[in-house]
């Protein structure tokens, strides 16, 4: 199966961390990149959400955009901070028979899943998604097929421990 990471869009200022939503320029991202990949994106069966609003909002943008009509299903293993073994329990809960899945979360959640899944530490700037080709639930059974953002489509590893920052 395909393991699509969205990485929320960029979030307009708040008072509160839950109450975050896309800025403009973050719908616009959400929007270029799953428009740039929307074929790839059409075999998706199932869509995972963290339980905030701004991911929420960037998963509802990328259902409509490729057509997908069922619900969306919220993950609290995917909240921002979740930890190894929350991201581990996530991963085993997936069907893999089931079909290919869009996952979308925070800058840490998504950092720790992708360095799971394919063993590479890979920057994932908001408003990028990732396709990765796994088999079963274990840690480093996955390829990275693909990274794409508004600014092209070449893979950005981390080469240095502030690179994530």
């Amino acid at each position: 199966m395909k393991i699509f990471i969205l990485r929320h869009g960029m979030t307009a200022e708040s008072d509160a961390d839950e109450r975050r939503v896309l800025s403009e320029l973050g719908v616009k991202e959400v929007e270029d990149v799953v428009n740039l990949r929307r074929d790839d994106l059409q075999s998706v069966a199932r869509i995972y959400s963290s339980p905030l609003l701004r991911v929420r909002q960037t998963l509802e943008i990328a259902a409509k955009l490729i057509g997908f009509e069922d619900s969306i299903i919220e993950s609290k293993d995917l909240k921002t901070g979740s930890r190894l073994n929350e991201i581990v329990d996530f991963v085993g809960q997936l069907d893999f028979d089931a079909g290919d899945v869009l996952v979308s979360s925070h800058q840490s959640c998504t950092s720790i899943l992708v360095l799971w899944l394919i063993g590479e530490d890979i920057l994932i700037p908001n408003g990028s998604l990732l396709a990765i080709d796994i088999d079963k639930p274990a840690q480093g059974a996955g390829t990275l097929l693909w990274q794409e953002s508004r600014d092209g489509c070449e893979i950005k590893r981390a080469t240095s421990f502030v690179d994530q920052f």
